[in-house]
């Protein structure tokens, strides 16, 4: 049995599994090639705006819900893409944490910008066109130049 643990940790201590600790089993090679996204975008990020539109469902077409589309800004500052890139996010069964009086007071500067990271963020392609997913939007209780050194 300790030969058998031992071929699965590397000199380091690390575990070797085509798993991602904390990835979802049912799909890992899937998050095993999303993994890297952080690097590319970034973890964290300048929430623009928010809202909320209403969707079929899936498997019920009559059936309609809730999505949450935010527009953010990549603000890390060691990723692939450039600091300023502006990116769309989709939570599906989600609204929007933002009222239309606060994405208003964002775009005119009234409100204190919000930096946010978001849960099981993932980018999917298909067709020529890509987009990124997530489950879950948390606001971060930080300023941007901090997340910018993140």
């Amino acid at each position: 049995m300790t030969e058998i643990l031992s071929k699965k940790v590397t000199k380091n201590g690390e575990l070797l599994s085509t798993f991602v600790e904390n990835g979802s089993k049912r799909m890992p090679i899937q998050t095993a090639l999303t993994r890297p996204l952080v690097e590319g975008i970034g973890n964290c990020f300048l929430l623009l705006s928010g809202s909320t539109e209403m969707i079929p469902e899936s498997n019920d077409g009559e059936k309609m819900i809730p999505r949450a589309i935010y527009e953010v800004r990549v603000i890390n500052q060691n990723t692939r893409l450039a600091i300023g890139t502006v990116l769309q996010i989709k939570i599906k069964n989600s609204k929007s944490i933002l009222s239309k009086e606060q994405n208003q007071n964002l775009l005119l500067g009234l409100e204190k910008s919000k930096v946010v990271a978001f849960d099981d963020l993932s980018h999917w392609s298909f067709n020529n066109t890509e987009g990124l997913s997530a489950t879950n939007i948390r606001v971060l209780d930080l300023t941007p130049q901090d997340a910018m050194r993140l």
